[in-house]
C-alpha cells in the first residue's frame, strides 16, 4: 500500500502539469473507483499521510495565487463554503454502502490491486490524463469563442477605457491578492496609453481559501459599483491591502459619500454575481490571481507593462 501511495505522488510530483491532485480527489465520484480507493488508502494510511495528500493541491502558484480545486456544488453552497480551505472527502462506510458490489467480489478486487498496485495507478492516470484533456479542450473552445464575440465577456461588470469595445481586456482579480496589487500599476499604465483603444473590464475572483478578505472586499466594490463609485472604491482597496476590513470599507465608503444604507444593503446580495464572474473565469481556464484575458490572448501572474503590450500586438496583428 505505502508503493501505491508512494507512486502517486511520485506521479503527481513529475508530471504536475498534466496530472493534478485535483483529478486524483475527483475519482471518489465513481463507484468501483471509489470502493478501490476507499478500502486502499482509508485502510493504510494514517490521518497525518491522508491530509498531506489532501493539502498538496493548495498554495501559490507562479507569479500569481492559485486557486483550490474545483467544486461542483451550487453558486449559493459553493459561495458559502468558499473560505473553506480543507476538502472533504467521504467517509469509507458512506462510500462502502453508496456501491453495490457483493462482498466475494469486493474481495477479489481488492486482493488483485494489493498484489498489483501499479493497476490502480495506470487507471488513475489514464482518467486523470482522459479528464484533463477534456477540460483543457472546453476551455480552448470558450476562449475560442471570447475572441470571436469579446463584448460577450462584459456582462455587468465594471468598465473603464474605450467605449467601443473592440479591443476588450478582462481582468479576473482579488482585492487581497499582493500579485493584483502589483499587476495594477502596470494595467494603470496600459490603459493611460491605450484608453481610447482598450477596453478594462473587471472580474471578481477572491481566491478566500488564503485570502480572508478577498470575499468581503470583493462585496464592497460590487456594492460600491452600485452607486457609479467602482474604480475609485477599487484604487483604494488595492492601495491599502494591509488595512483591507469592515471599519476600512465603511470609511472608504463614507470618503466616497456614498448612501451607506444602500451600500450596506447591497453588500448582502453581491454574493451572486461574484460567483457569476468565478464561474466564468473558471470556464475560461482561470486558476489563479491576476489572469488578463486580452480578445482571447492570456496573461497570467504579476503582469509588467511590456507583458500587456506583448498581448496586445498578438491581437492587432490578427
Amino acid at each position: 500500500m505505502a508503493q501505491l501511495v508512494a507512486s502517486i505522488n511520485r506521479l503527481h510530483q513529475h508530471y504536475p502539469d498534466i496530472i493534478s491532485m485535483n483529478y486524483l480527489l475527483n475519482l471518489w465520484r465513481f463507484p468501483i473507483l471509489s470502493l478501490l480507493l476507499s478500502s486502499l488508502v482509508f485502510g493504510a494510511l494514517p490521518a497525518r499521510a491522508e491530509t498531506k495528500i489532501l493539502a498538496s493541491n493548495y498554495g501559490i502558484d507562479r507569479a500569481n495565487e492559485s486557486l483550490a480545486p474545483t467544486d461542483p456544488r451550487t453558486s449559493t453552497e459553493r459561495l458559502n463554503a468558499l473560505g473553506d480551505t480543507s476538502a472533504k472527502v467521504p467517509a469509507p462506510n458512506s462510500i462502502a454502502q453508496s456501491v453495490k458490489v457483493s462482498p466475494l467480489l469486493e474481495r477479489q478486487i481488492l486482493e488483485v490491486i494489493r498484489r498489483n498496485p501499479s493497476v490502480m495507478l495506470e487507471v488513475l492516470q489514464k482518467y486523470a490524463l482522459e479528464q484533463q484533456a477534456k477540460e483543457q479542450k472546453a476551455q480552448a473552445d470558450a476562449l475560442k469563442l471570447a475572441r470571436k464575440n469579446t463584448k460577450s465577456l462584459i456582462g455587468n461588470s465594471p468598465t473603464t477605457g474605450a467605449s467601443n469595445r473592440q479591443i476588450v481586456m478582462v481582468a479576473f482579480s482579488d482585492f487581497q491578492c499582493p500579485f493584483c496589487a502589483t499587476a495594477d500599476k502596470s494595467v494603470k499604465q496600459f490603459m493611460a496609453k491605450h484608453k481610447d483603444k482598450v477596453t478594462l473590464v473587471y472580474k471578481y475572483f477572491p481566491l478566500t481559501q488564503i485570502h480572508p478578505e478577498a470575499l468581503p472586499a470583493a462585496q464592497a466594490a460590487w456594492a460600491a459599483n452600485k452607486q457609479g463609485k467602482f474604480w475609485e472604491f477599487h484604487d483604494a482597496l488595492y492601495a491599502n491591502q494591509a488595512k483591507l476590513g469592515e471599519a476600512f470599507y465603511l470609511q472608504t465608503a463614507t470618503s466616497l459619500k456614498l448612501d451607506l444604507n444602500k451600500f450596506n444593503a447591497d453588500r448582502k446580495i453581491a454574493p451572486d454575481a461574484i460567483v457569476e464572474d468565478f464561474r466564468l473565469g473558471r470556464k475560461l481556464g482561470v486558476d489563479g490571481t491576476p489572469t488578463f484575458i486580452l480578445n482571447g490572448e492570456v496573461v497570467t501572474g504579476a503582469a509588467s507593462l511590456a507583458d500587456l503590450e506583448k498581448a496586445l500586438a498578438q491581437v492587432t496583428k490578427k
